[in-house]
């Protein structure tokens, strides 16, 4: 079986930031000892090609213009020419649908993220103005709607993206969770012993991530406890709002208690989450965030909202604590809460080796593949799912642009 696989990656001498790309970064491996994988890699700075965990990597120098706009016309034409050069049997679209508008083999997409959502949320657009950026923001709804619709095959990585997306309904759909890397599969250590009360958080530096609504968070929380300290792990995205958070810390007079400590690989952050009493998370958007798998496979408990993907991460008091709204002090108390609380961290781990395992996940999503090829993918009916005919998925998968 012949497999491209298209979705960001990290440039040569960079290092993975995020969770599609530690996604990507993990399935590379175990997809390519038992497929045909070729990945490309659009909206890279140059045009290059090189060799990532033995799978050959493509990457397509970026178009002109805003990524909102250059993703769907532009990197999306440079996209298909490179899929029409290597003729794989189906195309495995990582996040952004609209990429894969022009390709005309079967295609399947796991989908990440909300990108009309994440555009106003994020420092990106900021130039254009208010109007422009939310009129940027229906066009990639849109775009990403009817490319959805056209691929036909999507992989749902949470329950959330039937909420998130409903016009996947009559689509393909493959339940299928992200894998972790295997740093985070490690045996634990002394998982029976108390920990100091460290909290972690885990993300870019952003208003995506709501970092200084954490802080906020986390300060009313030291106030009762004076022995409780924070590090705060990934990269700054947007240098403004990185300096409020360092400027937030100065002021409620926390700078020997809460670190940055920036973005490190995946076995230090593991390391990292094996020191921590708990993660908090309090993003205003999210879909299945990887942090929080890679927390509780290190048996760590989670504070984070009961909303999006989340709801169905967190079972409160097994492997964490949701997060009221708005109640600052409410919210300090659960914190405090979290880092109190006894956690069964060998079950909490368990779970999540159980349910992320990397070969486990790669076995399936090598089925949802023949699956889409052979015509016996499954889909929504009122009864429930079930195959559809070849002539079917070819009409969708071959469909007008």
């Amino acid at each position: 079986m012949k497999i491209v696989m298209v979705g960001p990656y990290p440039e040569p001498g960079k290092q993975v930031s995020g969770g599609v790309e530690r996604v990507i970064d993990t399935l590379l491996p175990e997809l390519g000892r038992q497929v045909d994988l070729t990945l490309i890699v659009p909206g890279a700075q140059r045009d290059a090609e090189t060799v990532n965990h033995g799978v050959r990597t493509i990457y397509l120098k970026r178009g002109p213009g805003p990524g909102a706009a250059r993703y769907w016309t532009f990197d999306a034409r440079r996209v298909a020419r490179a899929v029409e050069s290597i003729r794989p049997d189906l195309v495995h679209l990582q996040g952004l649908a609209g990429l894969g508008r022009l390709i005309s083999l079967p295609r399947i997409l796991t989908v990440h993220g909300i990108a009309h959502r994440d555009l106003l949320l994020t420092s990106r657009g900021d130039r254009w103005g208010p109007l422009a950026r939310h009129g940027m923001a229906h066009v990639m709804r849109t775009v990403e709607a009817r490319a959805r619709r056209q691929i036909g095959n999507v992989i749902v990585i949470n329950p959330y993206v039937h909420e998130a997306f409903p016009d996947i309904v009559n689509g393909h759909h493959f339940a299928i969770p992200n894998p972790l890397d295997a740093a985070f599969m490690e045996p634990l250590r002394n998982e029976t012993q108390p920990r100091e009360p460290h909290i972690i958080s885990i993300g870019h530096i952003s208003p995506h991530k709501n970092t200084l609504g954490i802080l906020r968070i986390v300060a009313a929380a030291m106030q009762a406890n004076t022995s409780a300290r924070m590090s705060i792990y990934g990269s700054s995205a947007n240098a403004e709002y990185s300096q409020a958070c360092r400027d937030f810390i100065r002021q409620e007079r926390l700078d020997d208690r809460i670190a940055f400590a920036g973005n490190v690989a995946s076995n230090e952050l593991a390391r990292a989450l094996d020191q921590s009493c708990c993660l908090i998370m309090a993003s205003p958007q999210e879909n299945a965030p990887m942090t929080i798998a890679e927390a509780h496979a290190r048996g760590v408990a989670v504070v984070a909202p009961e909303a999006f993907g989340i709801k169905y991460m967190i079972a409160p008091g097994r492997n964490g604590f949701f997060l009221p709204a708005r109640d600052l002090h409410a919210q300090a108390a659960v914190l405090q809460r979290a880092l109190d609380h006894d956690w069964r961290r060998a079950a909490i781990a368990h779970d999540a080796w159980q349910t992320y395992a990397p070969g486990l996940i790669a076995e399936k999503t090598i089925a949802a593949y023949r699956a889409v090829l052979t015509g016996d993918a499954p889909i929504a009916t009122p009864q429930g799912l079930a195959p559809r005919h070849k002539r079917d998925l070819e009409r969708s998968a071959h469909g007008p642009v």
